[in-house]
């Protein structure tokens, strides 16, 4: 590659700034050339930009941000992140991360009344006897935009203006829209006033906010909803901050964008049902969310939606000190259809790919087995030899370990099958993508016990569907949505925060799409959590910090169960629990800090201090008590990559509390002192997570108990597996065609990078747990001396990494790949990319392990991808 004159006058210039440079999240897309850059303190725009100039750095200013004290660029020139971090005044560099719309499961709508959401949280008891609404509190809604226009978003007293626009006595008063229609991430954004929404997402989430379907007249404003709903905060206002195009992705440099404009137009909360991957907590958004919360606002962020990926997957956005991260309960009744088998009637959620109700005719089923007599997940072709399954329903196992809906669907298209079931495991009713056009169905885990009982006892029965869609209550209801991400995150802190209702809730959708739907996801459990801020501020007549809201939140939260057992669910799963906001309002006790992170067995924090404060008009006497949660097994028998849904054991740590009782005054604080001994059970080489929570119940009458959730891990994490080698990565590997399809390179003697039909080549790995340095190493073959890091258009492949996921959801390996064109930087400070001579080289693929000092090759988990040979121009 040339390296041109102007690159060599900035490596020569003397540079006074040793900024860092931060990677993108492990399987997450950038914006070619795009960079947001914090400045030090005591820098500014004009300093940067002049910067720039004087260093010959070819730029476009895409966004300026004031409290994050940045800017978001595109270098049009030979520069990269290594080359901005040097420059006098820079303080952090990321690359423009691209976030898509969130996946989530739409449902089927009924005529038919769902029990409420809000009998599970006390908003209906905040509804009906205190009469919150939610009335004077912005809310920031910064997604798909708001369809304005709905009439469940109809403002009291002033319907006639509003339903001509948003703005002053409407409901959605603020709004902007930063990207257009036809923006997709990658298109150049084109922005105007107008934040009318045409994908869906964000309609729904201002619904489940503070939409109000309760008084609407079917033909005067339009279709009257499937079923009676108010939202949790009827009566807020709205800005509305359109991220999205219709369709696509969007960069994270336009999030930060709407977050600052969304601080400024004096939004009281921010909604952000977005984000996605595992990730440090140094993400600029998680960033920039703190400023904004340390300056009065407060932040609710999607946790995600990987819970069937196992643990280490809370998503970025959340990951903030002061921001809370939102995991998914699901609703206890959903809209759904049914089949009937044996006489019995199970409800089922249909694959989205199929897209509406099955109406096959009646059929027999037939379960699709593995070797041992079990049942099989489907991945494997094989356990259908012998099989006649045409006219048939096949039966399977929803194990993701080895693949997922698609990938079983179109082996079961293959067998000739006329449809699928598919068991959910562990419970409840999960969400399929499924193959196109073929009936896929998710059905409960019992149902799938109870159909493969009768099978054996008569496999001439016949499956027959209804197409009538009705509330059913499910297996799973009113517990932790099998699809809510598991933490912990990578510094093991715990996340998410605390849990909604996210799983089955009717809600808004833009008039243009059918005006209302049922969607599943974190995405819906968020809104809930804002809307509960926007009641806990009426109640209080104030306006707290978000870090303030969220330990009421979380002291307050119900604990929930594992389903089907006695045990406590993780607090790597539920956080605090599911949000009661009753209870959050009402209750005059509280614990600092809302959550104890015990780190590991070498680093454990043993003795931990905590402050109950008594703010009610009365003495109060505390009695304390622990309960234990299950712990969570992500690593058996030797596997490098966690378990796609973790074990579950009752290893349970000890507490021990300085004084059993305490009585506190009025007004006043009191410090107790807490002992903790990780479990006695567990074995410290598969490194189980633990978990419990810390309660303080007053003995008043009356008197709310609150509580704080601990999570540690027991064993060394600095030994766990970082890559995930079972699979045959870390690889050399290509990209085919315009669509990137990961594939092993093939085997060549030499790598022509002079010649420009010599593919796209790549170093690929898969990454288990978060790493805090991930590097790609050169060194010579001839002597095994160190040359550099793997370095592409300005990027070194150098720095913190959170984890993939399993696998996309087109069933194709979730991996991270490195572009190689020869070049390597010496280390993470270098300016400019050296291009390699000719020759033969050694690639090591090399990841930090977990709380260790940066020491190589001592503290890293090392792959050795061998010998490539390659030709260059240098």
């Amino acid at each position: 590659m040339k390296i041109t004159a102007i690159l060599s006058v900035i490596a020569a210039a003397t540079l006074v700034s040793a900024g860092k440079v931060h990677p993108i999240n492990a399987g997450r897309e950038h914006v070619s050339g795009g960079y947001i850059i914090e400045y030090e303190d005591h820098a500014n725009h004009r300093d940067f930009q002049n910067s720039l100039r004087s260093h010959k750095v070819d730029f476009k200013v895409r966004s300026e941000y004031g409290i994050f004290n940045g800017a978001a660029i595109t270098v049009n020139s030979e520069h990269g992140g290594n080359d901005l971090a040097k420059l006098p005044g820079v303080k952090n560099v990321w690359p423009i991360a691209r976030y898509s719309i969130p996946k989530v499961k739409q449902h089927k709508k009924t005529d038919k009344e769902p029990l409420s959401d809000h009998k599970m949280t006390g908003v209906d008891v905040l509804h009906d006897k205190y009469k919150l609404t939610g009335k004077g509190i912005k809310v920031g809604v910064i997604d798909t935009g708001i369809d304005y226009l709905h009439p469940a978003f109809a403002a009291k007293g002033a319907d006639k203006g509003c339903f001509a626009r948003y703005g002053k006595n409407c409901r959605v008063t603020h709004g902007w829209d930063f990207v257009g229609d036809h923006y997709d991430g990658k298109s150049t954004p084109k922005s105007d006033s107008d934040p009318m929404d045409c994908f869906g997402h964000g309609t729904h989430v201002a619904g489940i906010i503070g939409g109000n379907a309760l008084h609407i007249v079917p033909g005067k404003q339009g279709p009257a909803p499937p079923a009676a709903f108010v939202g949790v905060a009827p009566e807020v206002t709205f800005g509305a901050y359109r991220v999205f195009g219709c369709d696509g992705e969007t960069g994270n440099d336009i999030i930060m964008q709407a977050m600052e404009l969304a601080f400024n137009d004096g939004m009281d909360v921010i909604n952000m049902s977005l984000g996605g991957g595992s990730a440090y907590k140094t993400a600029p958004e998680a960033v920039l969310g703190d400023k904004l919360i340390a300056r009065g606002m407060a932040l609710a962020s999607a946790g995600g939606n990987d819970g069937s990926d196992g643990v280490w997957m809370v998503s970025d956005t959340g990951l903030g000190d002061l921001s809370s991260s939102v995991a998914s309960f699901d609703n206890a009744f959903q809209l759904l259809p049914s089949y009937t088998f044996a006489g019995v009637k199970h409800p089922y959620g249909i694959a989205s790919a199929y897209k509406k109700v099955i109406d096959l005719p009646a059929m027999p089923i037939q379960p699709i087995f593995e070797a041992d007599g079990s049942l099989s997940d489907g991945c494997d072709p094989a356990r259908y030899a012998g099989l006649d399954v045409t006219k048939k329903i096949v039966l399977v196992l929803g194990d993701v370990t080895r693949c997922k809906s698609g990938g079983r669907g179109t082996v079961a298209v293959g067998a000739k099958a006329a449809g699928m079931v598919v068991q959910t495991t562990p419970f409840g009713i999960a969400s399929l993508g499924g193959a196109p056009g073929f009936p896929m169905a998710s059905i409960e885990n019992k149902a799938g016990n109870d159909l493969l009982a009768a099978w054996k006892k008569d496999s001439k029965q016949t499956l027959t569907w209804s197409t009538k869609v009705e509330s059913i209550q499910v297996e799973g209801g009113g517990f932790p949505s099998g699809f809510s991400s598991y933490g912990l995150d990578g510094d093991l802190r715990s996340k998410p925060d605390l849990g909604a209702p996210g799983g089955a809730i009717l809600s808004t959708y833009p008039t243009a799409k059918g005006s209302y739907a049922v969607l599943s996801g974190t995405s819906m459990a968020t809104p809930y959590v804002a809307g509960a801020h926007a009641l806990y501020m009426q109640a209080k007549h104030a306006k707290p910090h978000g870090d303030v809201i969220r330990k009421a939140f979380k002291n307050t939260a119900t604990i929930s169960k594992d389903i089907g057992v006695s045990t406590l669910t993780s607090a790597a799963k539920q956080g605090s629990g599911l949000v009661n906001v009753l209870n959050a309002v009402l209750t005059t006790s509280s614990i600092t800090p809302d959550h104890i992170d015990l780190l590991d067995s070498v680093r454990m924090n043993k003795k931990v201090k905590i402050t109950i404060k008594n703010s009610g008009k009365k003495s109060e006497t505390y009695s304390f008590s622990h309960l234990p949660a299950s712990a969570l097994v992500s690593y058996t028998g030797n596997n490098t990559y966690p378990l796609a849904t973790p074990q579950i054991e009752a290893d349970s740590a000890s507490v021990v509390f300085s004084q059993k009782k305490v009585k506190i005054p009025a007004g006043k604080s009191a410090k107790i002192t807490l002992h903790f001994e990780e479990p006695k059970k567990g074995n410290a080489k598969v490194w189980p997570i633990y978990s419990g929570f810390v309660v303080a119940t007053p003995t008043s009458k009356n008197g709310i108990p609150v509580h704080v959730p601990y999570t540690g891990l027991k064993g060394d994490v600095s030994k766990i597996p970082i890559m995930d080698v079972e699979d045959g990565w870390p690889a050399f590997t290509h990209t085919e065609g315009e669509v990137s399809k990961i594939t092993p390179y093939p085997k060549v003697k030499v790598l022509d990078f002079t010649n420009p039909k010599t593919p796209s080549f790549e170093v690929t790995a898969k990454l288990g747990s978060h790493t805090p340095n991930y590097t790609i190493r050169v060194y010579k073959a001839s002597d095994k001396s160190f040359v550099g890091y793997l370095a592409s258009d300005g990027e070194a492949a150098i720095g913190p990494r959170g984890r993939n996921k399993l696998a996309n959801t087109d069933g194709s390996e979730n991996v991270w790949s490195f572009p190689w064109v020869g070049q390597v930087v010496s280390s993470a400070t270098q300016v400019v990319p050296t291009l390699l001579p000719s020759g033969t080289y050694r690639i090591e693929v090399a990841s930090q392990y977990k709380f260790t000092k940066d020491e190589y090759p001592k503290n890293y988990e090392i792959f050795d991808l061998k010998t490539v040979t390659i030709k260059t121009a240098a």
